[in-house]
């Protein structure tokens, strides 16, 4: 026996067999492709109703939170109005006061041969003034005596006081000058 099968249908009917099979198949599987999205349509349709029932609840929830925090939001709003008026305040003031830096750079522009300078201290203008230190070794208390001479000639500082302990030593002198004035250069 023969595992060949013959085909008796003449070629143009098998066409139009096939054709009408995929035909079939096709609208058998467009029909259970719309049933399963009818199906999960309605299967979601719970889900819609609580995810909208809970919009409803938060809008509502959220304009009640809204009426209530308006009270606190006017506390916090006044209480950071305070605190920014005082903060202009504080920079009015700063806009006044002479930068250490400007300070710091005209008292580095003195000449200074033989003179290590270590530190400097700045307070702020008060009442008496601005005052200033300056730390450093000296190798000679000439050197020293120039220096401090040279920072009192400053235009903005009206003393210059070393105090006369610093010339105890003859050689290497630690120091520390103290400068009052307006110190605005």
């Amino acid at each position: 026996m023969s595992s060949e099968l013959t085909n008796l249908l003449p070629r143009s009917s098998a066409k139009a067999f096939k054709h009408g099979y995929l035909l079939r198949v096709a609208a058998l599987a467009l029909f259970m492709l719309t049933l399963l999205i009818v199906i999960h349509g309605l299967l979601l349709a719970p889900s819609y109703l609580y995810a909208r029932t809970e919009v409803v609840r938060q809008t509502k929830q959220l304009e009640g939170l809204d009426a209530s925090l308006q009270t606190s939001e006017e506390k916090e709003v006044r209480a950071r109005l305070g605190s920014l008026t005082g903060n202009v305040t504080y920079l009015n003031r700063l806009a006044t006061t002479t930068a250490a830096s400007d300070v710091v750079r005209r008292i580095l522009d003195v000449p200074r041969s033989g003179v290590q300078i270590s530190g400097f201290t700045y307070a702020p203008s008060t009442k008496d003034g601005a005052r200033m230190t300056v730390s450093g070794v000296a190798s000679s208390r000439d050197t020293l005596r120039a220096y401090a001479l040279a920072l009192g000639q400053l235009p903005f500082v009206t003393n210059a006081d070393l105090p006369i302990s610093a010339y105890a030593k003859e050689n290497d002198i630690p120091f520390t000058i103290t400068l009052t004035g307006t110190l605005k250069p």
